[in-house]
């Protein structure tokens, strides 16, 4: 699940009016109005009822237009009952049943959790939501999208599994076998721990776990200079050992490999002894953002390094220095 910001809040809502649509529409706590059979909610539905704070949807409802809740400005809190068979509700937001397209952020609604599965947001869903919220709730929704395609939606170069083995497949799309040595290092890590059936974001897990548990650290002094990143990446790849410099480099070609555009970033990070010391990790974008990925911290600490922020990042404060983006 993804958090967004005041998450933490406590969320009291009003005992004002309240909207049930099941069989009958109640409007207020104490006013009933009959409306028998109710199985549509359009713009019109909620038209003289402008303040309402809460809505529960009854089983009965098939149809819900994407301008039902524009002007609904007080709206906090959409339920839907479980025997809805088209629609559900989550953290007081509309979802299809599915749950992977958000169909209402209600407006006054100050934060909710997002469910991993959604991948999309209907037009009108963010309606009256403040601007920083809605910018957020859109990078999240972007995110996972990017994060759920499968390897023959990603587009650009990229390894792709066939029916004779791992292929690199080009920008124009036409198909070859992995040509370098760099290539053919990256590809075998991807062919060894991932298949054709797991999403994009899945392999990529898959590989830095399995760079990780397949890689050891061996400390050296000496500081990489001039255009070193693939030498780097060669080295543990093919021997599984190697320092932060190596790990680093390492798990970006496997990115790049995935499909994903990474860099290999180099600075300090904070010393076990006290103090700051050299260190180089990976970062990798996935959406709109870019994610730090540190396989060599991870090797070392068991958990905890894989896609974090510079807020998150466990052993922080991480300062960059330099980055390289890669390729092949």
């Amino acid at each position: 699940m993804k958090k967004l910001s005041k998450k933490n809040k406590k969320r009291i809502l009003t005992l004002g009016m309240v909207v049930v649509l099941t069989a009958s529409l109640f409007i207020g706590p104490q006013l009933r109005t009959k409306a028998a059979g109710i199985t549509q909610i359009t713009a019109q539905t909620f038209r003289s009822n402008t303040g309402i704070s809460t809505i529960h949807i009854g089983s009965d409802v098939t149809d819900i237009s994407s301008s039902s809740f524009r002007g609904l400005m007080n709206l906090r809190s959409i339920t839907v009952s479980k025997n809805n068979p088209f629609y559900t509700s989550y953290s007081n937001c509309l979802y299809n049943k599915e749950m992977t397209e958000l169909l209402c952020f209600p407006a006054a609604l100050q934060g909710a959790v997002i469910p991993e599965s959604v991948v999309s947001i209907r037009e009108n869903a963010l309606y009256g939501v403040g601007e920083s919220l809605k910018a957020q709730i859109k990078s999240v929704v972007k995110d996972q999208a990017s994060e759920n395609i499968m390897e023959d939606q990603v587009p650009g170069a990229h390894f792709i599994h066939t029916p004779s083995g791992l292929k690199w497949k080009n920008a124009d799309g036409s198909i070859k076998d992995p040509d370098t040595e760099l290539m053919k290092l990256a590809a075998s890590v991807v062919d060894t721990s991932t298949t054709q059936g797991l999403s994009q974001r899945k392999q990529l897990e898959k590989c830095f776990n399995y760079f990780v548990n397949t890689s050891s650290y061996v400390r050296k002094l000496d500081v990489p200079l001039g255009d070193w990143t693939a030498s780097y990446a060669k080295e543990i790849l093919a021997t599984g050992k190697g320092n932060c410099y190596n790990y680093a480099s390492g798990f970006a070609y496997i990115a790049k490999g995935l499909g994903f555009d990474a860099k290999v970033c180099t600075g300090t990070v904070t010393s076990s002894l006290g103090g700051r010391t050299a260190h180089a990790w990976t970062e990798v974008k996935i959406g709109d953002n870019w994610y730090i990925f540190d396989a060599e911290m991870q090797g070392a600490k068991g958990s905890g390094y894989y896609k974090q922020t510079y807020d998150s990042y466990p052993a922080g404060p991480l300062m960059k220095e330099a980055s390289w983006t890669v390729s092949f």
